[in-house]
């Protein structure tokens, strides 16, 4: 009797452990979308959302569009996030490279590729940072801040401020920066004003810039001592004082409200399945370039250490340059980052750190190596709005 059991047990848990092995595999559910941001249209009242969702062992991001119908569509994989930037516009790549940060513009309801500036109120000046990498002498590669200046009216672009260190600037009044950075004289951070129409900067105390409430004129800050103690700016009579308390300090810097909406997406609602609605590009381009009667569109053109830089990328297209990448031994300095021999028929100039410039693995060429191209007439015309 025990025997005919055991033969029946064994029977059972062979059955169950075939039946386990040829039932299909249950896919682990899809988990909840998870909202980073939102921006809604004004003009077509289409909502956006930037989301991802865990479905799976796979982690999806996608920009969603909700339709006022109620259906909904994701954009290609190419663009699988947002940010609001302080233009107002939704930021969809790094800003680093004139020629390839793409933003969604909310007045065109399209995706450009172009420089996003952050106008001044009145409209006159806009800023941008991008960051760049540079070797030094010693072999060690250095991140620079190069912060972008553009004139509205006149359309020049120009390079205000570089370092290596902290900064960041933000618009007040109407086309005054505020600057908190370290500063290299002072050994220290440092809150300064730089009005970009006289290019004057002025130094208003030496501290590290930790909050701000522009509608009030208050800037909160430490100052280079151990306690590191809450002060109190006041922008418009220039005065300075202690922070009384906590409550203080909560009121009259309230704590921004959270960027992420709640919202609800239909039950079951995989973002691997949504339709993919194609979005136009265009590129926006700041300046025309004309060589000897020859035109070319150009992303950017501007200034740095009062030299002018021009993009090497589009004009070789146009022009039907031959750009080589050369031994950088060549140039009798091992610690060269780059050397580039560029031809243009006859004609050709070699370009390396010291005669050019690079940013964003972009190669820019001053008017002084056009000429040894063998251009005679250089005019830049910046397009201006």
């Amino acid at each position: 009797m025990r025997q005919a059991l055991h033969h029946s047990l064994r029977m059972v848990l062979s059955v169950s452990m075939l039946l386990a092995f040829a039932a299909p595999l249950t896919a682990h559910a899809a988990e909840k979308i998870e909202v980073y941001d939102s921006y809604t249209s004004k003009n077509s009242n289409v909502q956006l959302y930037s989301v991802s969702q865990l479905d799976g062992n796979q982690f999806i991001n996608a920009v969603i569009a909700r339709q006022p119908d109620g259906t909904y569509s994701k954009w290609p994989e190419a663009f699988p996030h947002f940010r609001k930037s302080d233009s107002g516009n939704l930021q969809l790549t790094g800003m680093d490279d004139p020629e390839q940060a793409y933003v969604y513009d909310t007045q065109s309801q399209s995706i450009m590729r172009k420089s996003e500036y952050v106008l001044s109120p009145d409209g006159r000046w806009g800023v941008l940072e991008r960051s760049r990498y540079e070797r030094q002498p010693d072999g060690y590669i250095a991140k620079f801040g190069d912060q972008y200046l553009k004139n509205t009216a006149t359309g020049k672009v120009s390079v205000y401020y570089a370092t290596q260190r902290y900064y960041n600037a933000r618009w007040i009044n109407q086309h005054t920066l505020l600057e908190s950075g370290y500063n290299e004289a002072a050994r220290q951070n440092v809150i300064s004003t730089y009005d970009p129409s006289t290019g004057k900067r002025q130094e208003l105390l030496r501290g590290t810039l930790n909050n701000w409430n522009l509608s009030k004129g208050l800037l909160q800050y430490v100052k280079k001592e151990p306690k590191r103690l809450p002060w109190i700016y006041n922008l418009k009579d220039g005065s300075s004082r202690l922070v009384k308390d906590a409550r203080e300090l909560k009121a009259l810097f309230p704590a921004a409200p959270s960027s992420r909406p709640e919202v609800t997406f239909p039950k079951g609602m995989l973002l691997k399945e949504l339709p993919v609605t194609e979005m136009p590009i265009t590129l926006a381009y700041e300046h025309n370039l004309n060589l000897d009667g020859k035109s070319v569109d150009v992303s950017t053109i501007f200034t740095k250490g009062g030299q002018e830089w021009i993009p090497v990328k589009p004009l070789a297209a146009a022009l039907g340059w031959k750009i080589e990448v050369m031994n950088i031994s060549a140039t009798g300095d091992p610690s060269a980052a780059y050397i580039y021999k560029i031809t243009n028929g006859s004609n050709h100039a070699v370009l390396t750190p010291v005669n050019s410039f690079n940013s964003a693995s972009r190669l820019y060429i001053a008017p002084a190596q056009l000429k040894e191209l063998g251009y005679k007439s250089i005019k830049v015309t910046p397009y201006v709005k």
